[in-house]
């Protein structure tokens, strides 16, 4: 049986007596693999990493060295064990093979035979050790980081209880908002503090990113709040708010248009539908990086108002996509005030009987779709002062149950 459960030895050198005189040599004990020079091996590296196990690379040869690929090969797929081989004695190559190129040996030609097998093995065993460290606290980190992301749902909980006869809603919004975020970015590892290991430092953090979220929260809603009245005017305050964001929107390269009529009536709270707009078109603006153009549409109709904020840019990545929805998804890069704002644009909708969607890719996006009713229901008006039933609590946890088995069909 060949160690490592028969993963590579790439060997690579640039001389070919010395790839056919390595494989006659290793190829009955070990599955060799040879490659005539640095910057072949490297593209064999980027398409086969999980076949190989070791490589094995001359110093000298074309455009990329030995050492160069050693250090490539180190920064994309650490597990590969790096084994530097070189005709010369010289200090500088030795002390450069472990230091940019991590290498696991380094050896002189001629090569010996009995010192190659033994180099070889002890370097499959090495990699086959840290393969299995790496599997194994993935499966651990994956599970903490499910409590994590569980624990983070639970106090947003917490948080629309809070609410409870301030803002309409909220148990939906939060439902909406858990439901369109993107699932292969749900349960992420990215946080440094879970890697470690370091529980306690979580928590703390967690407990007080979750005091800040539901002050930011009241601060980002509830508080814009001027009350319901009939007659407030969506497109005059499209037109308000863009008109105000738009020179600072230029400095940025980016050109801000509104397409609204002039006048569309219905039953809102002002101070909220101001705020809302804002936060939609900053959040948009936010996550374009390069010179574009944002457009605010307002349609109107019967029993509805849509209103839509769409980026003329490429598709939203993974991970911006990902960071509109860090108030579930633990990311730590984005600072908290962009992590809850569009929690509380889900809010505001809600509270003002509407929905909104998210769209991360033309020919509807990059960008968001929210609807709007001419009249706010009554039911929902009545839901001010709701009394808080076991129902809600499983209409939002329905959320968690179908990321546990859309990420069980995922593995």
């Amino acid at each position: 049986m060949l160690p490592n459960d028969g993963k590579e030895i790439l060997y690579v050198d640039d001389e070919e007596t010395a790839l056919k005189y390595f494989g006659q040599l290793f190829g009955d004990t070990f599955r060799i693999t040879t490659i005539s020079s640095g910057e072949d091996a490297w593209t064999y590296i980027q398409n086969n990493p999980e076949r190989i196990a070791v490589l094995v690379t001359d110093q000298r040869m074309g455009k990329v060295s030995g050492v160069e690929l050693m250090e490539r090969a180190r920064n994309r797929y650490p597990n590969i064990v790096r084994i530097l081989i070189t005709a010369f004695t010289q200090l500088d190559y030795a002390v450069r093979s472990v230091n940019e190129g991590g290498a696991f040996r380094y050896l002189t030609k001629p090569i010996k035979e009995e010192e190659m097998v033994g180099t070889l093995m002890r370097a499959c065993d090495f990699h086959s050790l840290t393969s299995d460290r790496d599997r194994l606290l993935k499966e651990k980190l994956s599970v903490l980081h499910r409590l994590v992301v569980m624990d983070r749902v639970r106090g947003l909980v917490v948080a629309m209880s809070a609410m409870n006869g301030r803002i309409r809603g909220a148990w939906d919004a939060l439902a909406s908002y858990m439901e369109q975020s993107p699932i292969n970015q749900r349960l992420r590892v990215q946080m440094e503090d879970i890697a470690e290991l370091n529980l306690l430092a979580v928590a703390k953090r967690e407990s007080q990113q979750m005091i800040e979220t539901i002050n930011m929260l009241l601060r980002d809603s509830v508080s814009k709040s001027s009350g319901d009245r009939p007659g407030v005017d969506v497109c005059g305050i499209v037109h308000q708010v863009a008109g105000a964001i738009k020179p600072e929107l230029l400095e940025d390269d980016l050109d801000l248009n509104v397409r609204a009529g002039t006048e569309c009536q219905i039953e809102s709270d002002a101070g909220m539908l101001q705020h809302l707009i804002e936060i939609l078109i900053r959040r948009l603006a936010d996550v374009q990086d390069q010179p574009s153009k944002l457009d605010v549409i307002v349609t109107g109709g019967e029993s509805t108002v849509v209103i839509e904020v769409r980026g003329f840019f490429r598709p939203l990545s993974d991970d911006q996509f990902a960071s509109l929805f860090a108030a579930a998804i633990p990311i730590r890069k984005w600072p908290i005030g962009l992590d809850m704002d569009l929690l509380c644009a889900f809010l505001i909708v809600h509270h003002l009987g509407g929905r909104m969607r998210i769209e991360a890719e033309p020919p509807s996006g990059p960008g968001f779709h929210v609807t709007l009713p001419i009249q706010i229901p009554e039911t929902l008006k009545q839901e001010a002062y709701a009394v808080i039933t076991p129902d809600r609590f499983d209409t939002i946890y329905e959320s968690l149950k179908v990321w546990e088995e859309e990420l069980s069909e995922q593995e």
